[in-house]
């Protein structure tokens, strides 16, 4: 597993190897080559021992003092902390516990506390003791499981296939032990495909609709005492004791209500959520502060696991929201308005609280049934259209989609209906993000896979315009790269369009090796928090996709998808403009083309006036370089203050060894002062010039 898997795994279970030796396998051990690994070990190690003292070891500190500070700085204190020996024990376990969840366990095995989570009502009550529990045990058990988890993913990152699975299993176990909250961080990371190999991939996808529920009863006691009635009956006339869905946060019965016979569907709100919540998610916080000292971002990405932390933080904190989520759906409904073919449920409010939500009961079945699709005799190809042609009106027509639309939360009626569920975790995009995104698809897919050099520009000025705007690349970049960088990726997408095999040919790295390593060097791009469930939102809309239709592909379809868009926003859906157009641009009878004819002989006037002008020397070219300039300045003050420090401290040398008389000996010590003052100084200008320069270069993101 390589360590950007590591890295995504710590969100979860705190697996992060930040600095692992280069393999060397195959090398031929000759007696040279055994001194330089030799060498290059040592180096490493102290590299390594250096990076712990000055990066880790302080941010540990750091977490370790403000979560016990937190817990103990209260006007009602718990116990552990009126004992300073035991809160000394604390706060050792937790800089141990912290420092093998980051790094990787130190070589102890597992205990035997390492089992399986039993059923659904034992979970639910182990989850509600943790919510009323002692914070700071809470802290200890938390960073104890992640610690263990570390141990064994880190463990099985170079075995067989099964190590991995085994590894996996015992980390979903451990989730589901924990708690809702490391369910929930299990489900996002069950749709990274991207980054998590797929032993990981297919044993975190139970978490997404395979969390063991609670009881009927115990559920008919939550909705009674919500709905403040002594018993069911009173408002539902049947009430189902088996959930027809479990969730991390909830699950699912039906009833009818006595008030008027319709079927509805009860979401459920697990207890003692919001308790959990708190202390849970001040550990994760501390886990991704200590991410973002440990991360060397050697890939470019100025990245933030805080910013992606609070991002599903607020969600999270949403998501058990249940009124919250019936204004969503109500929302999402009127999106699709318009397209008959999408059903959202209706909300009955009269039976919803913030812990219980009463909704329209809807017959559906999951998208991932292929049996029963092609029982029902619906178009599979059609629905994998639909599915994506639903996803891209969110992202790029509306800016507000679902976040979480697997297989659970997106079915389909025997009437080929697509059916939206579980409006918990709903995200919308800022207003820069939104345009930014739909200029880049404007670039991106304008035209069709025909592309001429001079459109390339073009459209490479536009999509690096759009990237700017969303907040991915910063303002200072330096453009001309990015816009290389625009091309080859433009380019690429149209030949991979049109068919042509580019496996052949030069690579990214050897196209655009300069250019590449300078932004990557400077640190430009940076995903903005929303994007991580974008990301989220397409792994799961692909793996149904691809589930219905082998020949599936989400840029095939965002093709007619976003001509269409853009054809809305031109013609304003009027065909009879469209049709103007095309006949305006197919015959060059249009006010662009007209103007450039008319234009054309005093352009040509112009250049060949310029062209004489420098056939008789009256007309010179000069290029300034900006950059080299401010460099050969700074350079020269930089030697400036060197030769002056050098001179003064010669002079000192000279005067202090040498057996000279007085006068010689204090003027050589006068000149050394004044040379050295001269070095001084120079010094403090080159500080200046360095504050100076850094003013002028910008690496902001728009927000």
């Amino acid at each position: 597993m390589a360590l950007k898997h590591v890295i995504v795994l710590a969100c979860a279970c705190a697996t992060a190897s930040a600095y692992v030796a280069p393999s060397r396998r195959g090398a031929r051990a000759t007696p040279l080559r055994v001194a330089t690994l030799e060498k290059e070990e040592k180096v490493a190690v102290a590299v390594e021992a250096a990076v712990d003292d000055l990066v880790v070891a302080p941010a540990i500190e750091a977490a370790v003092a403000e979560l016990v500070e937190e817990e103990c700085e209260v006007e009602e204190p718990e116990p552990e902390c009126l004992d300073e020996a035991k809160l000394e024990e604390t706060r050792g376990l937790l800089r141990r516990l912290m420092r093998s969840s980051v790094s990787g366990a130190g070589g102890k095995s597992a205990t035997a506390a390492d089992t399986a989570p039993a059923d659904g009502d034992a979970l639910e009550a182990g989850w509600e003791a943790r919510g009323k529990s002692s914070s700071i045990r809470r802290n200890l058990e938390v960073w104890r499981a992640l610690a263990r988890c570390a141990y064994k993913v880190l463990k099985a990152r170079k075995g067989t296939s099964e190590d991995k699975t085994a590894a996996a299993t015992y980390a979903r176990d451990k989730l589901l032990t924990l708690g809702p909250t490391f369910v929930k961080l299990g489900q996002v990371l069950s749709t990274r495909t991207d980054v998590l190999p797929a032993e990981y991939i297919d044993v975190l996808k139970s978490l997404q609709d395979d969390v063991p529920a609670f009881s009927g009863s115990k559920a008919a006691e939550i909705v009674a005492a919500e709905l403040g009635v002594k018993d069911l009956s009173e408002v539902f006339s049947d009430f189902s004791k088996e959930p027809i869905a479990a969730a991390s946060l909830g699950q699912v019965h039906l009833g009818t209500l006595k008030k008027n016979g319709m079927k509805v569907a009860v979401k459920v709100q697990r207890a003692g959520l919001k308790e959990l919540f708190a202390t849970d998610l001040k550990n994760l916080r501390k886990l991704c502060e200590l991410l973002d000292s440990v991360d060397p971002k050697s890939d470019g990405a100025d990245r933030s696991y805080i910013e992606v932390f609070d991002e599903s933080e607020k969600l999270l904190y949403e998501e058990i929201d249940y009124l919250n989520e019936a204004k969503n759906a109500d929302r999402f409904r009127e999106d699709f308005k318009n397209d008959p073919k999408v059903r959202v449920p209706e909300m009955v409010y009269e039976y919803s609280t913030p812990r219980v939500l009463t909704m329209e009961f809807i017959e559906s079945f999951k998208l991932t049934d292929i049996e029963r699709v092609e029982a029902e005799g619906l178009d599979r190809k059609d629905l994998a259209k639909r599915v994506a042609d639903t996803f891209l009106y969110q992202i790029v027509d509306t800016a507000y989609f679902h976040c979480d639309p697997h297989p659970g939360n997106l079915a389909v009626d025997t009437d080929g209906n697509l059916v939206y569920y579980d409006f918990g975790m709903m995200d919308e995009l800022s207003p820069n993000v939104k345009q930014g995104f739909k200029e880049f698809c404007f670039a991106l897919f304008e035209g069709g896979p025909m592309i001429s050099d001079i459109q390339l520009g073009v459209k490479a000025k536009q999509l690096v315009d759009a990237v700017e705007t969303a907040g991915v690349l910063a303002k200072g970049a330096d453009r001309l790269s990015s816009e290389q960088l625009a091309r080859y990726f433009i380019r690429a997408f149209k030949d991979k369009q049109l068919g042509v095999d580019r496996s052949d040919g030069p690579g990214i790295k050897s196209s655009l090796g300069t250019e590449l390593q300078a932004l990557t060097e400077a640190q430009v791009f940076r995903f903005p928090s929303t994007f991580t469930f974008i990301f989220r939102a397409i792994a799961s809309i692909d793996g149904i996709g691809k589930g219905l239709d082998e020949d599936y592909d989400l840029g095939g379809f965002a093709q007619p998808f976003v001509e269409r868009l853009i054809e809305k926003l031109k013609y304003g859906g009027d065909n009879s403009k469209k049709a103007l157009a095309i006949f305006g641009k197919a015959t060059g009878l249009n006010a662009e083309d007209v103007n450039t004819a008319l234009t054309q002989p005093r352009k040509i006037e112009y250049l060949e006036n310029t062209m004489r002008a420098i056939e008789q020397g009256q007309l010179k070219i000069r290029v300034r370089s900006l950059e080299n300039e401010m460099a050969l300045t700074r350079l020269g003050t930089q030697s400036k203050a060197t030769t002056n420090l050098l001179l003064a401290s010669l002079a000192l040398n000279v005067a202090a060894a040498a057996k000279l008389s007085r006068i010689p000996t204090i003027g050589l010590f006068a000149a050394a002062a004044a040379v050295g003052a001269s070095g001084l100084s120079a010094l403090l200008s080159l500080a200046a010039f360095d504050k100076k320069a850094a003013k002028y270069k910008s690496k902001d993101f728009n927000t």
